[in-house]
């Protein structure tokens, strides 16, 4: 089962609802929590997981352009990344990809470049699998490929996938494949007209959803929802301790009826 919590607008409660999912689910499930915002993670705090180790390095290949050197190129980069001007290719390694296109009937080579890292740290036999780009880099919709199909190979029961805010390339990997989806909002406009956007994005991958509305009582807006967690100053202070809000009943009872939406459907 791949369960993925995403929601559109920042700050709605994502990782703090995956989190808990993640503690939920691990008395009695090998599971995964899987970290795909890849450029601000966040979730090794809230577990309190800062102790992580290295799995692996991701990389890319770029163009090995050496200077002197004439090269049979047609301008093909649609990241505009490699440009042919006379007969000198002008290379921004900033905006490369690693689609490696420019390489297709060119004598153009290429070199490795690395772009991230993912890391781990084993609860019991579940896994908090943590994906992280490299100071400045732009590219990253890799490191979220590599990053789930890594923690997809420990072959866990549950496996929750944390996307990043938006509606950008990254998100959209990140909820690709996924059996099921958690829409979490709150009830403002900017969250409201964030979550239509994402909405329209799982409907199109066509994958079953819910709707988690998060901070339930800040106001009198009327939303549509599955389900709801409180606006509770309970969660406020086992998020800032990196701890899960499980041990209170009744928002234990918020995770539960979540929880078994996703097992049980």
């Amino acid at each position: 089962m791949i369960v993925a919590v995403t929601g559109g607008k920042g700050g709605t409660g994502k990782s703090t609802l995956s989190a808990n999912l993640f503690f939920y689910f691990i008395e009695n499930y090998k599971t995964a929590l899987i970290d795909c915002d890849v450029e601000t993670p966040n979730l090794p705090y809230l577990t309190g997981s800062e102790d992580l180790s290295l799995a692996k390095e991701v990389f890319i290949e770029i163009p090995n352009i050496e200077e002197g050197k004439t090269y049979d190129y047609k301008n093909v980069c649609k990241e505009g990344a490699l440009l042919k001007v006379g007969d000198k290719l002008i290379f921004i390694e900033e905006l490369c990809s690693g689609c490696k296109a420019c390489g297709i009937n060119s004598n153009i080579t290429f070199k490795k470049k690395s772009i991230g890292k993912i890391y781990e740290k084993k609860f019991g036999d579940s896994y908090l699998i943590v994906g992280k780009s490299n100071l400045g880099e732009r590219k990253t919709a890799k490191i979220v490929t590599e990053t789930k199909k890594y923690a997809l190979s420990k072959n866990c029961e549950i496996n929750i996938v944390d996307t990043a805010a938006g509606t950008h390339c990254n998100v959209v990997r990140a909820l690709i494949n996924s059996d099921k989806v958690l829409i979490v909002t709150e009830p403002t406009p900017f969250g409201m007209s964030d979550a239509k956007r994402i909405i329209k994005i799982v409907e199109k991958l066509n994958i079953p959803y819910k709707i988690v509305l998060n901070r339930y009582g800040i106001s009198d807006l009327k939303v549509n929802y599955d389900f709801k967690i409180p606006y509770d100053k309970r969660i406020v202070e086992c998020y800032c301790k990196g701890e899960s809000f499980l041990k209170y009943d009744d928002l234990r009872g918020c995770i539960e009826e979540i929880a078994n939406w996703i097992i049980r459907g």
